[in-house]
């Protein structure tokens, strides 16, 4: 009883504390859900109707507050989780904040974050792809290059006047070691007026130390109600991880014996990505957002084989219709093509058409 009375005490005082000290903690989210039929969808070519995840945004929800310290500075966190609607579950088994989970400081200077984060792979374009990075993978597999997020990180981002700017790293936090496991990366992106350009690199690191590395440059301009996006993403990928864990859906190459002869022959044939795309944002009405984009990749050494070259191409058309600021329902349709050795990134045939239709709230 003593004890617990302790924590109450000190829970009080801890809230007392940070009204006094001005903290803000808002609870947020977005609840995405759609209705798509895929073409092709397994390996004897069957459709497939399906009630799933968003087009371009997963659902998710988070907390992530502020509290000012005076001049300028604050102390910051963020903990986001993301969740698929149609099923309630959360999208990361035994990971309670899979999205984001970091805490830090901001200032004149910029921000300083130490936690779970999105790779600057990530952060750089999704300001810079005219979907901003989707979220099936028909509309998102060129950007999993960044795989997204890392663990561990401690990052720096700032925005001075049109220059952003962002660098990270993440300890591999393995005995003995600074390679293992490690990632890091940076970006830096410039606008004047109605035009943008900018650069990222970053490497990832397996247990055994090899790399994955990813780097890219982009550009975007707006001519009246019109975002026109250009961009290049290149790849070298020495552990294995892209094909054995983000691009092969083919059974074929998906058992675990495939997927060590990948990550083997990876080695000695890394697989190289050489991605670009473009794309284009109108909006018709106040109401009315259009998105059309086209990406093209020439992979070599696909699958750690040496000359096992291919191609695979992907084009969106979304259209998204705001019913007001926090609701919209949107409807897409994308096709993805494959030849030579990328062949294994689909099902069973050498293509693959969706279509669907959803809505998004945002709280």
């Amino acid at each position: 009883m003593k004890k617990s009375s302790a924590i109450v005490l000190a829970a009080g005082s801890l809230l007392a504390g940070s009204a006094f000290a001005q903290t803000s903690v808002t609870l947020y989210g977005i609840a995405d859900v759609s209705v798509r039929y895929t073409t092709h969808a397994d390996a004897s070519g069957h459709g497939k109707t399906e009630l799933t995840d968003g087009a371009v945004t997963q659902s998710r929800w988070g907390l992530k507050g502020a509290e000012a310290l005076g001049n300028n500075l604050k102390a910051i966190f963020q903990l986001e989780n993301g969740y698929s609607l149609d099923t309630g579950k959360l999208n990361s088994a035994n990971t309670l904040f899979n999205r984001q989970a970091y805490v830090g400081l901001s200032g004149d200077f910029g921000a300083v974050k130490l936690g779970r984060q999105y790779t600057e792979g990530f952060n750089f374009f999704g300001d810079y792809d005219p979907l901003t990075i989707g979220n099936y993978t028909a509309n998102a597999w060129p950007f999993f290059l960044t795989q997204f997020r890392a663990n561990n990180v401690v990052s720096y981002g700032g925005k001075f006047g049109g220059l952003d700017v962002g660098a990270s790293y993440g300890f591999g936090e393995t005995a003995g070691s600074m390679s293992s496991n490690q990632y890091w990366g940076a970006r830096a992106a410039y606008s004047y007026g109605p035009f943008g350009i900018g650069g990222v690199y970053q490497e990832i690191r397996n247990q055994a130390g090899e790399r994955q590395q990813m780097f890219g440059a982009a550009g975007k301009y707006s001519i009246g109600p019109a975002k026109i996006f250009l961009g290049y993403l290149g790849g070298k990928d020495r552990t294995g991880v892209i094909d054995n864990g983000f691009m092969n859906q083919s059974a074929a190459s998906t058992t675990a014996g495939a997927q060590t002869a990948i990550a083997s022959g990876s080695l000695s044939n890394p697989r190289k990505d050489h991605l670009g795309y473009v794309g284009t944002t109108y909006q018709a009405t106040p109401a009315l957002a259009v998105t059309g984009a086209f990406y093209y990749d020439y992979i070599e050494n696909k699958n750690g084989i040496a000359g096992n070259g291919g191609h695979r191409y992907a084009g969106v058309l979304l259209a998204e219709y705001s019913l007001s600021k926090r609701t919209q329902v949107y409807g897409t349709v994308d096709y993805n093509h494959v030849s030579g050795g990328a062949t294994t990134e689909l099902p069973g045939a050498n293509n693959q058409l969706g279509v669907a239709a959803g809505i998004r709230h945002i709280f």
